[in-house]
């Protein structure tokens, strides 16, 4: 691989870890909006604990907050894997050096 791949991949690597902290700091803001209760409530939304029926139930309860803790879990799940994949990547290409 090129010097300016390692450099890219260096680069994205350094922008998700600032990704991944400025969605911290966002889910903690918004988790104490909601409260331990509601949280409880999404983070079994989210594990997929729910029935069919009580999904359907609880995706009609959902209002800004709720849905935007759950984009900001979608976010961080996925900045989590490709900060993985690119560390992955970076450490291979650091054994073949």
């Amino acid at each position: 691989m090129k010097a300016d791949d390692v450099e890219f991949l260096s680069g994205m690597a350094i922008q998700l870890d600032e990704t991944i902290r400025k969605l911290v700091r966002e889910e903690q803001e918004i988790l104490e909006k909601l409260g331990h209760a509601r949280v409880q409530e999404l983070k079994e939304f989210w594990n997929q604990e729910f029935t069919a029926e009580e999904e359907a139930d609880f995706k009609r309860s959902l209002d800004y907050w709720d849905k935007i803790l759950i984009r900001t879990w979608v976010n961080s799940k996925r900045a989590v894997q490709t900060r993985a994949q690119v560390g992955q990547t970076l450490m291979k290409l650091n054994s073949h050096l």
